[in-house]
C-alpha cells in the first residue's frame, strides 16, 4: 500500500490514464458525429469602389458542419488598405433554416500611420448566405 501512495507512482498512473484517454477518446467521439463539407455562397449588394475585408474575397467559402447542423459563424479579417490604415472586417452569419444564413458585414478603422482617419469610410452591408 505504501507504493501506491508515493508521488512517483501516482504520477505514472495518472499519466498513463491521461495518455489512454488522449489516444482513445477521439475514436469514441467520431462515432457519434459526422462532419460534412459545404460551400457557402454569398448573396449581397457590393458598393462600387468599396473595399470589403471578407472571407469571400477569393470566391465562395468552404466550411465543415458537424452532423449537418448549422451554427452561427463569425469571420474576422484584418488588413492594411492602400492608404496605409489598418481595418477589421467582421461578417456574422446566423442560421435561418437548414440551407441559409442571414449575413451582416461591418468594418471598422483600427489605426492609421499618421493618427488620422484615412481616406476610406465604413461600408456595412447585409444579405443572405446559402449552403450548397
Amino acid at each position: 500500500m505504501l507504493a501506491v501512495t508515493t508521488p512517483l507512482f501516482r504520477s505514472v498512473v495518472v499519466g498513463g490514464l491521461l495518455l489512454g484517454l488522449t489516444v482513445f477518446a477521439p475514436s469514441f467521439a467520431s462515432r457519434d458525429s459526422q462532419v460534412s463539407s459545404h460551400r457557402l455562397v454569398l448573396h449581397t449588394v457590393t458598393e462600387p469602389a468599396a473595399i470589403y475585408l471578407s472571407a469571400w474575397r477569393n470566391g465562395d467559402v468552404n466550411v465543415q458542419f458537424e452532423n449537418g447542423e448549422l451554427r452561427p459563424i463569425t469571420f474576422r479579417v484584418r488588413a492594411t488598405i492602400p492608404d496605409g490604415c489598418r481595418w477589421e472586417g467582421t461578417e456574422v452569419l446566423v442560421p435561418i433554416d437548414n440551407k441559409s444564413f442571414t449575413y451582416e458585414y461591418n468594418d471598422r478603422l483600427l489605426s492609421c500611420p499618421d493618427g488620422g482617419e484615412g481616406g476610406y469610410r465604413p461600408t456595412p452591408r447585409v444579405g443572405i448566405v446559402t449552403v450548397e
